[in-house]
């Protein structure tokens, strides 16, 4: 049911209902009950003339209150808006005076004073002691009003039943008074699921078998003596219980609208600014992810995004305005399940905080959890985030253009030609785009591509930049294998063939080989280390090679890590964790799976082995355990 049928079903319950019996909207906290009734059923009532009164039971502790809430709904309205007539009137004519409106105050005190001027006492006696007023009120003189005010044709609808402080069977009593008696149309709005408790009954099971001397009790759950007398009530007070399942994107879509921010305009406009998926689909991505469907949070999400990314000055890249405010979506989340969340360490808590797709940023946590903000770290975190998305569009972009190439007797001259142009741009670029180990492959088939295309010129071109790259360009020995030996297309032309073994001959003589072998035979902590140093010296070399964790010495490195200290320990997990910090690492070594997981089980045995003699030590390891099943799950 969407929300406009649920609205349709309540209208048609408050004008053709004859049952004499209330209905109830049911579903869990944070769901969007609360948002739903105050958005968009009083707005749509109120647009047909038809008055509703809209009461939390939270914290009320008894029927007087109660009678007290609903007339304080229904009269204050009206009283407010009365004043405010006055108020503005007695401006106009005589600006600057205000006893006339203080006299106006007295005349009709006795109505202020019952509370219906303001809802909650406190506030009307401060607004009575600016007019030097005093305002006294008895619970019998608000039972009288309450009797005096007409229901016919209103909507009472009592919200947050199940945290009431009257007892839930008075409650319900009190409802089928309401509507069998007074004819009132109700609507409960409740988490019926704190309201039906239940407890065990240990009963001696007829066909019990005694096992070790001891008997078998069967262990059922039953309802709770209280819940019992909620439910009889219930059955003849309430003829609808409605599960409230309706529309979440309307409902953050109109949370979000709630706040006037440029950024949260931008990544509402899906269509403009060509993001992926719209803002509610990833939110409702991020709820589904962590089975937490709490619309409170993301409002509270929204709030802090919303002040953080104030006291930021210019311009912020919508790309990364989404990017952490999602993180912070996902920790509000969690905050609603644990308050207690802390921040450990910098390379688990971002996704533990937040998650797979969207990390808690650090700064974030800080100014949530301890109202303190490093607007530079901000800006700094911005800086990077750009640079990584732009890495990943012109790889996925010049990776269009090499599936074109690599199938081009598939395609089209068109495309082909197009595809070959995009690849000359990349390699003419002051940046690197290609894995180096690639180039005799590329070259491989731009050469059996040269008759295909509609200039044959650009092939040469690209070779040339090729020859450029490779000389300014160190290259470890592995490197240096793979260009020798790859896979390719096969040449069909003599000459063909000699231009390309030509060109792999020009590659290798210009090739300038790295002595250090970092990928190959691990024998020492210090191999691990110079491992380390060459991840983060060479990560983007690593990804385009999409196969990184297969060209490790795994056993070697389990090998030497006992022997290894903390730090290297943490070295090597740090450059792991960068290498694989991309979103959509998938695309790029999603082969590193088997590897990853022969890794990770190779870890866990050497410490159920008690291999690892230092706690230090063995802490570092639980975490890269940690580490390596996060980049597993992103590894699908």
């Amino acid at each position: 049911m969407n929300t406009t049928e649920l609205t349709e079903y309540i209208k048609n319950y408050l004008e053709n209902d004859r049952t004499s019996s209330a209905i109830m909207l049911t579903g869990e906290w944070g769901c969007g009950k609360s948002y739903y009734i105050q958005n968009i059923l009083t707005t749509e009532l109120n647009n047909t003339k038809q008055d509703v009164a809209v009461v939390s039971l939270y914290g009320v502790k008894s029927i007087a209150d109660l009678n007290k809430s609903i007339y304080l709904e229904l009269r204050a309205k009206k009283v407010i808006n009365k004043l405010s007539s006055k108020f503005t009137s007695s401006k106009k004519k005589k600006p600057g005076r205000f006893h006339k409106i203080s006299a106006w105050f007295k005349k009709h005190c006795k109505e202020v004073a019952s509370g219906s001027l303001l809802v909650g006492k406190t506030i009307v006696k401060g607004v009575a002691g600016f007019f030097n007023v005093p305002v006294e009120c008895s619970d019998r003189d608000l039972e009288r009003l309450f009797a005096s005010i007409n229901l016919d044709n209103k909507l009472i609808v009592l919200e947050d039943l199940e945290r009431s402080g009257i007892d839930i069977v008075e409650i319900m009593g009190y409802v089928n008074n309401l509507v069998e008696q007074d004819g009132v149309k109700v609507l409960l709005v409740a988490n019926e699921n704190e309201i039906i408790q239940y407890e065990s009954n240990n009963a001696d099971d007829e066909n019990s078998k005694l096992i070790d001397n001891t008997v078998k009790k069967d262990k059922k759950q039953i309802h709770t003596e209280r819940t019992i007398k909620y439910l009889r009530i219930k059955e003849k007070t309430v003829s609808d219980t409605i599960k409230f399942n309706v529309e979440q994107h309307t409902a953050i879509k109109g949370i979000i609208s709630k706040f006037d921010s440029v950024c949260f305009a931008q990544i509402l406009k899906k269509d403009d600014n060509n993001l992926e998926r719209s803002i509610e689909e990833t939110i409702i991505d991020i709820m589904d992810m962590l089975n937490i469907h709490n619309l409170r949070a993301i409002l509270f999400a929204c709030q802090k995004a919303n002040d953080l990314f104030g006291k930021i000055d210019g311009e912020v890249d919508v790309y990364y305005f989404k990017a952490v405010f999602c993180g912070i979506v996902a920790f509000a989340l969690r905050l609603s399940q644990n308050s207690n969340l802390i921040w450990t360490d910098n390379l688990k808590s971002p996704t533990e905080l937040g998650c797979y797709h969207y990390p808690l940023y650090k700064y974030c946590y800080d100014y949530i959890k301890m109202q303190y903000l490093d607007s530079e770290q901000c800006r700094r975190d911005e800086i990077a985030f750009i640079k990584q998305k732009d890495f990943e569009v012109k790889q996925k972009d010049l990776q269009s253009a090499l599936d074109i190439l690599y199938d081009f007797f598939d395609s089209t001259e068109k495309e082909v030609s197009n595809a070959v142009r995009k690849i000359y741009s990349y390699l003419h670029a002051e940046e690197n785009h290609f894995p180096l180990a690639q180039y005799s492959k590329l070259a491989n088939y731009l050469i059996a591509a040269r008759s295909c295309i509609d200039d044959e010129k650009v092939v040469d071109e690209c070779k040339k930049q090729i020859l450029l790259k490779i000389k300014s360009t160190v290259l470890n020995s592995e490197i240096i294998h793979d260009l020798t030996y790859h896979d390719g297309v096969e040449l069909w032309t003599v000459q063909q063939q000699d231009e390309y073994n030509a060109f792999k001959t020009e590659i290798l003589n210009n090739a300038k080989v790295d002595n250090v072998v970092v990928l190959e035979k691990i024998t020492s902590a210090d191999d691990i280390q110079k491992l380390s140093e060459s991840i983060y010296a060479n990560i983007e070399r690593y990804i385009g090679k999409q196969n990184f964790a297969g060209q490790l010495d795994i056993n070697g490195i389990l090998h030497v890590l006992p022997d290894c200290n903390p730090k290297i320990i943490s070295s090597l997990r740090g450059a792991i964790m960068a290498l694989y910090r991309s979103a959509n690492i998938k695309d790029f070594l999603g082969a590193d799976k088997l590897s990853l997981v022969k890794f990770k089980e190779g870890i866990e045995k050497l410490i159920n082995e008690d291999k690892i003699d230092d706690k230090v030590k063995k802490l570092q390891l639980e975490w890269f355990i940690g580490n390596l099943e996060d980049i597993i799950k992103r590894l699908g």
